[in-house]
């Protein structure tokens, strides 16, 4: 084996061929037939070179043929959460089609985030996050191709993203046609703030991450609706768990069950009101003799749970593809059209009308 680390000039020279065909036999093998392609890639296995450099390979197209996830949190929340894993689905699923690489970019523990100036990649998709986090100057410093998913909402950047508002609302009227005077909402963290007292200065100088602004915006949409239709605000138990798991839910509709229990739940995500489920399971409350409980994002859990549960679907999967989409398109010089995203009920056998006694 030829001394020193090998290069593409090392194995051109021991072939006996241009260096241009050495890099054809791995970029462009289309330009070389199939006898002398083996002869190269052979050669170049003996002399222990593996190829050309990626990174030099980006400089010379311009192009790194991958985009860059910008996380709210650290990378194991990209697995937990049943919600961005749908979205991520989409988002590989799509990018996967156009030949496409994708790049987790986490936007905690990363000193002075760094990781989001060295990213080697064409674009950004921002991932619930605020305008004003220090990572999204750094990636619009960089003046790439960028799409947001739910939030942050930045003037000349396109985002896709459902009307948090307005969905939540769907769900409250749909408990409101069953006949249901009494309810409940399960969140996590401070996404409660200022909803029920109206207090929208209080909720305004909160400082949360862009997943809390659409918790938040889920509340306001539930609670507007009941007062549309009558019901007092401040009858409305707003309880928050610690963060947006099963347990967490579970606990915190545990503390709305054992102080007063009305006769339906919003939770603000389907795992959240998956944890009702349970604490409801747990108290032998019936669900929906009893209780009626409305999740939101139609995870795949819900339609498995028991019963399975009624939830604000809004197909997680489909806008992860169009996010590959429209990032790849701003790439690429082509317009971008984001059409409206919808959501809708899907009724299933967690709510039904409320028992009269």
């Amino acid at each position: 084996m030829t001394p020193g680390r090998p290069t593409l000039e090392t194995v051109a020279q021991a072939v006996g061929v241009s260096a241009m065909t050495v890099s054809n036999a791995y970029n462009r093998p289309d330009q070389l037939s199939e006898e002398t392609r083996a002869r190269v890639l052979a050669v170049a296995k003996e002399l222990g070179y593996a190829g050309p450099d990626p990174a030099g390979r980006s400089l010379r197209t311009r192009r790194a043929d991958t985009i860059g996830v910008l996380l709210t949190e650290q990378l194991p929340y990209a697995f937990a959460d049943p919600g961005m894993v749908s979205f991520l689905h989409g988002l590989a699923s799509g990018l996967a089609d156009a030949g496409q690489a994708l790049l987790l970019v986490p936007t905690e523990g990363n000193a002075e985030h760094a990781h989001v100036r060295n990213a080697l990649v064409d674009g950004f998709v921002l991932t619930s996050l605020v305008a004003r986090h220090p990572a999204v100057a750094d990636v619009l410093g960089r003046r790439l191709p960028v799409v947001s998913w739910g939030y942050p909402k930045i003037p000349g950047v396109p985002r896709i993203g459902v009307d948090n508002a307005r969905a939540a609302a769907k769900a409250a009227r749909h408990l409101l046609e069953l006949g249901h005077t009494s309810f409940g909402v399960v969140t996590f963290g401070d996404g409660s703030l200022g909803v029920a007292s109206g207090n929208a200065e209080l909720a305004s100088q909160t400082l949360v991450p862009g997943v809390q602004l659409a918790m938040r915006a889920r509340v306001s949409g539930f609670v507007r609706a009941l007062r549309a239709s009558g019901i007092d605000p401040a009858s409305v138990s707003i309880v928050a768990g610690a963060r947006n798991s099963r347990a967490a839910g579970r606990e915190a509709a545990a503390r709305m069950l054992a102080d007063r229990r009305p006769t339906a739940v919003f939770g603000v995500t389907d795992v959240l009101a998956l944890g009702v489920l349970d604490a409801a399971a747990s108290r032998g409350v019936g669900v929906p003799r009893q209780l009626s409980v409305v999740g939101f994002d139609d995870v795949a859990a819900a339609a498995a749970s028991v019963p399975p549960l009624t939830t604000v679907a809004q197909s997680l999967f489909d806008q992860g593809r169009l996010a590959a989409s429209v990032v790849l398109d701003q790439v690429a010089g082509r317009p971008v059209r984001i059409p409206p995203i919808r959501s809708e009920v899907v009724v299933r056998g967690s709510t039904a009308p409320p028992r009269c006694n």
